[in-house]
């Protein structure tokens, strides 16, 4: 009776607490009943959480109703949010109106009928944030695109507030690098934007359209997984596929930026004598023309002629079994080589033709003589009527890239010379240097301007001169003048990144490509990752190689060059010791065969039954199978534990047997010991008769001559030995060691 009591009071104080509680609550501002309902909200979805879920009617209902609602707020845009959450009230509202009249088990909460409008009201500010995010790093591309650079503040400021992975701010700069945008740890001096080279102006339609492109492969949510077939995935799946028109358009691209690039090559004479000496290379057969070309565009021709590859089949392996196929192919391509190779030199001797008087040109008229430029433009004419493989265009540029790179070398022991060592300040030497590269009077004429710097800078005057001869030099060899060679560079790389970023983008947007084809070659012996990444690439090959002219789709010209690179690893990598790839078919014959005959018999088949099954003689099937065992490494344990290897348990036919060793050991001296009891003159004769402690026995002439007797008296002494040998004393030691057969 008093545990009642006082339980009623208990529930008593407790009501007036709650009522007081609630009348200070109600003076309060409205921010309070918001925080309140946020509680209470939390608490009841806390309990949801602990207690098992209850689904209803009511529940699957919102459950048919919340996808469509929510398919239908993707599709439509963003202006749209508000007559969507409209729709959903009224549909919410035309679902719940009949329960009035049913049981309260059966109504549906006022929590759970407001749960898809919250859904959707949070959903659109996540969109509404996610496009935010997307507009500030799309600002911050195209400020990078236009300056040239960022700094690591810059990023920061732009980057979302819960970004905070190391490895994603690393990618993302990577992705700054590779849109030609320098990252600095703070704004970079003028000096340092003089020295390093000048990014290629870039128009603010295009930088917009690259901004879109780049963040279409960012991915906000980057840090959700660290497995990286998923991340590959899900960024190749952000990539849309390209239309026939898009592909056009990128080759387009592409050849355009190959054409600008082939078009600064062309203005260096170092480079037009690279390609003469590589054509000379091609007439000796020093180098095949393939290698150097890979094609030849002839105006007047309706089709183009290039370097024959051979595609792969549908089933490669069956092809290459065919001799007579591959001795047609073969043929094929040698004629298109030979046609692809007097082709080549006749443009080349055309070039040659050019060459010769643009050297005359330059080195009595000067590179800005009209004869010069003529000779000049008539040689790159003739240069985009060949097709030069990616990897030969690379060399070319490599070239004119180490020129260059020289170039800044000695510029930088220049500017060493007189800012930090001769105390000229960086903006006086930045703007009185540029372009006064090979003026050795430049040096004199700033050491007598008498300026403060003057004295200590005549000091380095040796330095810098010594500095300037070498650009000189370096003018002469090139042939032009440095400034030339220097806008050659700009424009190269100009042409290089706009090729670059064309060919990225039709290789990413075939990447699906590239995995379904993947997906037909696993369980061959490599993992898939490895047969993903040699499809791709045989997919950058397609891209390097692809001619938009001739009217076929790029999809349909990469799968050839996907499926060769996959199968050309497989047969090179997936073995320890490599089988050719007609051999691998018919090692896949016999297995499937062998499987096969085991699900309808259930018994493993014997080389008898597979020869008659697969027409073939017992002697190849046998062959077969022995061929496609996979080897093992000697080195495998045995064992929990790791003490004993396979190599210890395989018998070694070559060395001797351990008890045998022993007995030949006993042999060797017991002889030595009989052989010490004779004379050391009849000693030897037998031990070089019989070649004992010997590379090998002699005969009696070649004794004989060692001792300077007749082989009759080699032969006594030979007797009379072995007639010692036979005496119990001496026998008995060795009998013994004679077999039980004799």
């Amino acid at each position: 009776m008093a545990r009642a009591t006082k339980a009623k009071a208990k529930s008593e104080a407790r009501k007036k607490a709650a009522t007081k509680a609630k009348a200070r609550n109600a003076r309060k501002q409205p921010a309070a009943k918001a925080t309140r309902f946020k509680a209470r909200t939390k608490s009841r979805t806390a309990k949801k959480r602990r207690s098992p879920p209850r689904v209803n009617r009511d529940d699957k209902r919102i459950a048919k109703v919340l996808p469509k609602l929510l398919r239908k707020l993707v599709k439509q845009p963003q202006t749209s949010h508000d007559a969507i959450l409209k729709t959903a009230l009224h549909k919410e509202h035309l679902t719940h109106a009949g329960t009035a009249g049913k049981p309260r088990s059966l109504r549906q909460p006022a929590a759970k009928r407001r749960a898809p409008i919250k859904e959707l009201e949070r959903r659109k500010f996540f969109h509404a944030d996610l496009e935010a995010q997307r507009g500030r790093l799309k600002n911050l591309i195209v400020l990078g695109k236009e300056r040239g650079y960022l700094t690591y503040a810059e990023i920061n400021d732009h980057l979302p507030d819960d970004m905070l992975d190391v490895e994603q701010i690393e990618n993302i700069i990577g992705m700054f690098n590779d849109m030609g945008i320098r990252v600095y740890d703070e704004t970079p001096d003028a000096e340092t934007l003089l020295m390093a080279e000048a990014p290629p102006a870039v128009a603010v339609e295009e930088a917009v359209e690259e901004a879109e492109a780049a963040l279409s492969a960012v991915d906000l949510e980057f840090g959700r997984t660290a497995d990286p077939v998923r991340m590959y995935l899900r960024e190749m799946g952000s990539v849309e596929l390209l239309t026939r028109e898009g592909e056009i358009e990128i080759a387009k691209r592409i050849e355009d930026g190959l054409r600008h690039m082939i078009h600064a090559i062309s203005a260096c004479p170092t480079t037009i004598a690279e390609i003469l000496a590589l054509a000379e290379k091609i007439k000796k057969s020093e180098t095949r023309v393939d290698e150097v070309v890979d094609g030849v565009i002839d105006p007047n021709a309706k089709e183009e002629l290039t370097a024959k590859v051979p595609q792969a089949e549908e089933d490669v392996e069956e092809a290459l079994d065919d001799a007579e196929q591959r001795e047609e192919d073969s043929a094929a391509q040698s004629a298109g080589m030979l046609r692809l190779q007097e082709e080549a030199l006749k443009r080349f001797a055309a070039i040659r033709g050019h060459y010769d008087p643009m050297m005359r040109a330059l080195s009595r008229n000067g590179p800005r003589s009209r004869s010069y430029l003529q000779a000049r433009d008539a040689i790159s004419k003739e240069l985009m009527k060949i097709r030069f493989p990616a990897k030969q265009i690379r060399a070319l540029c490599d070239s004119v890239r180490n020129h260059v790179e020289e170039v800044r070398a000695h510029e930088r022991k220049i500017m060493d010379a007189c800012v930090e060592k001769g105390k000229m300040p960086r903006l006086h030497f930045i703007k009185e240097f540029p372009y006064k590269e090979g003026n050795l009077q430049w040096i004199k004429g700033e050491i007598k301007a008498r300026r403060p710097w003057s004295e200590t800078l005549q000091r380095f005057e040796p330095a810098i001169v010594e500095q300037q001869q070498k650009l000189l030099d370096l003018q002469a060899r090139v042939g032009i003048p440095i400034k030339d060679l220097k806008e050659i560079n700009r424009e190269m790389s100009t042409g290089e990144a706009k090729a670059r970023r064309a060919k990225r983008e039709m290789t990413e947007a075939n990447l699906r490509l590239v995995i379904s084809m993947a997906k037909k070659y696993t369980n061959r012996g490599l993992q898939f990752l490895d047969l993903i990444q040699e499809g791709n690439i045989g997919l950058m090959k397609a891209v390097d190689k692809f001619e938009y002219r001739r009217g076929y789709k790029f999809s349909t010209y990469a799968t050839w060059w996907i499926r060769q690179a996959i199968t050309r690893s497989i047969a090179d990598q997936a073995r320890t010791i490599r089988i050719p790839v007609h051999m691998i078919e018919h090692i896949s014959k016999l297995n499937r065969m062998s499987r096969q005959i085991l699900q309808e018999t259930g018994q493993e088949p014997e080389p008898a039954l597979l020869a008659e099954k697969m027409e073939m003689s017992e002697d190849k099937i046998r062959q077969i199978q022995k061929i496609s065992k996979q080897p093992i490494s000697m080195e495998t344990p045995i064992g929990d534990d790791d003490d004993s290897h396979l190599g210890d348990f395989i018998e070694d036919h070559s060395s001797v047997a351990p008890n045998e060793a022993a007995v030949y050991a006993s042999l060797r001296s017991l002889t030595k010991d009989v052989l010490d009891t004779l004379t050391p003159r009849e000693a030897k004769v037998l031990r070089m008769r019989f070649g004992i402690e010997m590379n090998t026995d002699q005969t009696l002439e070649e004794v004989g001559k060692q001792f300077n007797v007749t082989r009759e008296r080699i032969r006594q002494i030979e007797a009379k030995a072995l007639r010692k040998l036979r005496h119990p004393s001496r026998s008995e030691r060795l009998r013994d060691f004679l077999d039980e057969d004799h």
